[in-house]
């Protein structure tokens, strides 16, 4: 296909596709501008000015996107949760067993945001007239990254590769080990090491064996 019906090129909406994928990449460019502020300085400090300056985008353009202040940073926390939700499922290959979705769950998740540290330490700011949004969409992340850890337990009780433990305690193991790593332990030693040491260190306590091959996913 060459450049000219490239462009011609209709989306289901009627809009051609290059216009959508320069629109999608205007977007990631504001998004990552408005992390970066909103990771490092209070949300009253960040103004819609610094943010398409940042972005090198119109302040008009930064609008058509994201109409208020308020709607930015719901933004850049609602693609923060879905991008990591949808990257360590896609890492479960439903072909391989149990054992290897689990750990490498585990693996995707703290390799994931071990190389979004601006998006960790967003999470651990708080802006008070947004609470009550902001909880609701780290709730509901956090309820569908439980329920899919929370499945791949039940599948490997149910066939006998894990011990009968009480899934939901397992599952708040699973994850509460995963912040700690991420938020104490540190740069001293690789990530990668880290992650699989730490995805080992869970099946035995669900009484597996975690000797299978590991090869290390890395999120794009």
């Amino acid at each position: 296909m060459n450049r000219t019906s490239a462009n011609l090129a209709r989306s289901p909406d009627g809009r051609p596709f290059h216009v959508r994928d320069e629109q999608a990449a205007k977007r990631e460019r504001i998004l990552a501008a408005a992390l970066k502020l909103f990771a490092h300085e209070a949300y009253q400090a960040v103004t819609m000015d610094r943010v398409a300056e940042t972005a090198g985008v119109a302040k008009g353009t930064l609008y058509l996107y994201f109409p208020s202040k308020d709607a930015l940073y719901l933004g850049v926390l609602s693609d923060g949760l879905d991008t990591g939700y949808r990257t360590y499922q896609s890492s479960a290959d439903p072909r391989l067993p149990v054992v290897e979705r689990l750990r490498r769950s585990i693996a995707v998740t703290v390799e994931f945001y071990d190389q979004r540290r601006d998006f960790l330490q967003f999470l651990a700011t708080e802006e008070p007239r947004l609470a009550e949004a902001r909880n609701r969409a780290i709730e509901r992340s956090r309820e569908r990254a439980f329920n899919f850890l929370a499945s791949l337990i039940e599948e490997g009780i149910r066939t006998g590769v894990f011990t009968r433990v009480d899934p939901r305690l397992a599952t708040f193991t699973i994850q509460g080990a995963i912040r700690s790593l991420l938020l104490y332990y540190g740069t001293s030693r690789p990530v990668s090491e880290l992650s699989r040491e730490l995805g080992n260190l869970m099946l035995r306590s669900l009484g597996a064996d975690p000797s299978q091959h590991f090869k290390p996913v890395h999120p794009q």
